[in-house]
């Protein structure tokens, strides 16, 4: 139950890994549904995908945010959790945020992925509407046999100019288990 806290924007050359349990990450800064102003985003030329790996149980994510998009025809990943039963209020998931990466198929916000899933997602706000996407990529993707995320009053917005976007979610064979709630959610294709 170590706390971090998290001042500003912390640029960051390769994937940060949050691998240890019950350690939870608050952003303080104001609360600004769209934009965190506590954030985590990359920097250099060198492209990494994602930007974040979850791969710790039982954290708590509060008021941060997550910027990531490299001017790079590659499908890049913002923010993934593997951990499963972790806790994400007010955060922003900000993936293909650069025009070259929003063209690539494959690209997402949010990817949450394996058997133990029972995530809860409260007032986030998932991809952009910044960036004009314009191939099949999504804002948040189901994977692994993930089960009983729970989504609440989350907005999901998209500036897409593919018919073939998939504007909120993706989800191949065997991608999820049991259910996937979206309780108040926005789906907002500017």
């Amino acid at each position: 139950n170590d706390v971090v806290f998290l001042i500003g924007t912390a640029h960051v050359s390769a994937t940060l890994t949050w691998a240890k349990n019950k350690t939870h990450l608050i952003g303080l800064a104001p609360n600004l549904r769209s934009q965190a102003r506590a954030r985590i985003s990359q920097t250099g030329s060198t492209v990494f995908t994602p930007l974040v790996n979850v791969t710790a149980t039982e954290c708590i994510f509060r008021d941060i945010g997550s910027f990531h998009g490299f001017a790079n025809a590659s499908a890049q990943i913002c923010w993934t959790d593997a951990g499963g039963r972790n806790e994400y209020t007010r955060c922003l998931f900000g993936g293909m945020g650069d025009a070259t990466a929003a063209a690539q198929a494959g690209g997402r916000s949010l990817k949450i992925t394996g058997t133990t899933g029972e995530n809860t997602f409260r007032d986030c706000q998932i991809g952009l509407d910044t960036i004009t996407r314009s191939a099949a990529n999504a804002s948040v993707e189901f994977a692994g046999g993930t089960p009983r995320n729970v989504f609440e009053r989350c907005i999901f917005p998209a500036l897409t100019s593919s018919a073939d976007a998939l504007f909120g979610i993706a989800a191949g064979a065997a991608a999820m288990d049991r259910f996937q709630l979206f309780q108040d959610c926005s789906f907002i294709n500017a």
